[in-house]
């Protein structure tokens, strides 16, 4: 649903957008604190796939899920599309039919 609709509050989920608008305003409060310093942004993965497709400028937001990190995963955040990793799209479950 995220994909389609950044607003959507459907099951009982803060939106793509009111995440994104949070992020914005921890980020610019983080930059004029601590100027010219590397920061280490540790959450929930939703949470950190949206912070990165939205401070790279992605033409979707809501294909976070397409940009999962791994356990433990550390990544550089940059302000640019191009340096995103290669997208993988969620594939729904295989129906498993038994005789």
């Amino acid at each position: 649903v995220d994909l389609f609709n950044v607003t959507h509050t459907g099951f009982d989920v803060e939106s793509v957008a009111a995440v994104s608008t949070r992020l914005r305003e921890v980020i610019m409060g983080l930059e004029e604190r601590y100027e010219d310093t590397n920061l280490v942004l540790v959450s929930h993965a939703d949470v950190l796939q949206i912070c990165q497709l939205y401070g790279a400028n992605a033409e979707n937001v809501g294909s976070f899920s397409s940009y999962r990190f791994g356990n433990g995963e550390v990544r550089a955040m940059q302000r640019t599309p191009d340096s995103l990793p290669d997208p993988v799209p969620l594939q729904p479950p295989q129906r498993v039919i038994s005789s």
